[in-house]
């Protein structure tokens, strides 16, 4: 089970500082009211534990108003358990000599604060401290005041811190587990949100448009037909062709990553050659700019050829789409590995956008993608056994490196 993060110390740390407030005006009243008179020097103790139970919620109320990560969190939270350790026990054992006196029953707020901010091992931890501070209390009271050491109420009463020890204990751990779940649930609910958000982005940019392309042929050789030359009719027509295809295209994309998803997509292995299925990608990429290969003939991977295409085919469309010539294709040899990289030379990927690279629907849609590209790259790679990583090509530009296995 994960230890409490930063953010549950520090609210439970909220939670002790306010009590220690509130417990401050009580604990002054008890000790004023208290009416059998103290033993020579105690009152002055009693002054000293309630000057340092003030100075010491001080100090932690102003260190807690300035989170720092887990480390600052944890020291807080320990200062303040030491302090109401310190406290508590000086308390208790302050009034030893009053062996009707059941202010022994504050050592019961140990095990609860170590619940609340430790869970199940800080409650049990805090109980077995009161439980040693309690009987050491109870040896030195019968022996410095004179009374008999009673065994079955230290056992009854430490017994019940026990419980109570546990009680708070398992109900800090399934409250802790229960927010886990239901910050699981909500970043699942944000998912499925982010990709009906960039479905609708899908429609509203890489539908519309192909969809805008293809009215225009249409209506142009419905309305002016006898207008249009047999060479014009070839340009509406190849124009309509590409769109219809890019949006055959889009729908295989959507389907795939939603079979990928559902671990439903199957692969047909087969050695391949990786200059051959780089041209192959190539040869779909509409577009004049040139990408040079630099691989090694007869470098092969057991992969799906229609598959590792398609791979190819988004890696080289993104680095046009967004990155700058000159542009170019290699694999080398790794070990049991083939590595191919894509590789441009345009700005870059910048460093807050590159943790989400590879997340569904991330893209740019001023630029006519809405990002699914990448994350189908991915999913097909990693299906194949493979990993995809991107890092920043030198002098400027992009690198995407595509790992598949090699033909043995």
């Amino acid at each position: 089970m994960e230890g409490p993060g930063p953010g549950d110390l520090y609210r439970s740390q909220k939670t002790m500082i306010i009590v220690r407030w509130v417990a401050l005006p009580w604990a002054i009243f008890q000790f004023v009211v208290y009416e059998n008179p103290y033993p020579e020097g105690y009152t002055a103790l009693g002054i000293a534990l309630l000057v340092l139970l003030a100075v010491g919620n001080g100090i932690i109320h102003l260190l807690h108003r300035s989170p720092a990560g887990l480390s600052h969190a944890a020291a807080i939270a320990f200062a303040g358990i030491a302090l109401d350790i310190a406290v508590i026990s000086g308390i208790v054992w302050l009034f030893a000599f009053d062996q009707e006196s059941a202010l022994w029953a504050l050592l019961f707020i140990l095990p609860l604060e170590g619940g609340i901010t430790f869970q199940l091992p800080g409650a049990i931890s805090a109980w077995g401290a009161s439980t040693l501070i309690y009987i050491a209390r109870e040896l030195y009271g019968s022996g410095r005041f004179d009374y008999p050491l009673q065994i079955n109420s230290i056992t009854y009463r430490m017994g019940i811190g026990g419980v109570i020890a546990l009680v708070a204990g398992f109900m800090a751990r399934d409250l802790v587990r229960q927010r886990a779940l239901l910050t699981e649930a909500l970043g699942e609910l944000q998912r499925v949100d982010q990709i009906r958000s960039g479905l609708i982005s899908t429609l509203a940019h890489d539908v519309r448009n192909p969809l805008t392309v293809i009215r225009g042929a249409i209506d142009t050789l419905i309305k002016r037909r006898d207008r249009v030359t047999p060479e014009d009719m070839d340009i509406l027509l190849s124009g309509a062709d590409r769109q219809a295809r890019r949006l055959e295209a889009l729908a295989t994309d959507l389907l795939d990553l939603a079979r990928l998803e559902e671990g439903r997509l199957e692969l047909r292995i087969e050695e391949l050659e990786v200059e051959e299925v780089a041209r192959n990608a190539l040869s779909y990429l509409e577009t004049e700019h040139e990408f040079e290969t630099r691989i090694e003939k007869g470098l092969t991977i057991e992969a799906d050829p229609k598959r590792v295409e398609q791979i190819l085919y988004n890696l080289v469309s993104n680095a046009v789409r967004h990155g700058a010539p000159p542009y170019a294709i290699e694999a080398e040899r790794n070990g049991a590995s083939v590595l191919i990289h894509v590789i441009d030379h345009g700005s870059g990927v910048a460093a807050e956008k590159q943790p989400h690279l590879f997340d569904p629907f991330q893209g740019d849609t001023s630029s006519g993608s809405v990002g699914y590209g990448l994350a189908i790259v991915k999913a097909l790679v990693e299906t194949h056994g493979g990993r995809v990583t991107y890092s920043t090509n030198e002098p400027k530009g992009s690198r995407f490196s595509v790992a598949l296995p090699a033909a043995a």
